[in-house]
């Protein structure tokens, strides 16, 4: 084996000190810190929207979060804006159910599951308009299925929507 010559302990440890933690930082670690600091920052940042008592839109607007006055979920309300925006009779109702969710001394949240059966582009047509016309209410999840009845088979669309109000 040929020798280096006299620095080669020197050249040798600087290789072990200096370039190796680069190589290894480069090649392993560097993604691993960087997803660390935005894990980091995303913390710091739910922290300080946990102490106010603000909101902003995605418009960069400030909004208070205050629960509606109206009722839509169990009142039928939301069922009967979904009867108007149904495209061209093309989609069926095919389950509505409301739920409690949680019920405060001032509030009550409510859960709606809306199923609604027919082809593609008018479900995300009424999805759009339904989503266009609720401001008071947040959706939760959204779900396409194809549900297979022998021979036959329909698309389905699952919709999960919340709904803040105030008790009288």
């Amino acid at each position: 084996m040929k020798k280096l010559g006299k620095y080669e302990g020197i050249v040798r440890l600087f290789l072990l000190l200096i370039v190796l933690p680069i190589a290894v930082y480069q090649l392993s670690l560097r993604s691993t810190v960087g997803l660390w600091i935005e894990v980091c920052r995303s913390e710091r940042r739910i922290a300080e929207s946990r102490t106010d008592s603000v909101s902003l839109s995605a418009a960069g607007t400030v909004h208070s979060i205050v629960p509606d006055t109206t009722d839509r979920i169990a009142g039928g309300g939301l069922l009967d804006s979904l009867g108007r925006f149904q495209a061209d009779g093309k989609i069926a109702v095919v389950r509505y159910t409301p739920y409690l969710t949680r019920d405060g001394n001032d509030f009550a949240l409510r859960t709606a599951e809306i199923v609604l059966s027919g082809t593609f582009s008018p479900l995300l047509k009424t999805l759009d308009r339904l989503e266009r016309s609720l401001p008071d209410g947040r959706f939760l999840s959204t779900e396409f299925k194809t549900v297979r009845r022998g021979r036959q088979s329909s698309l389905q669309l699952t919709i999960l929507v919340q709904q803040l109000t105030d008790k009288p």
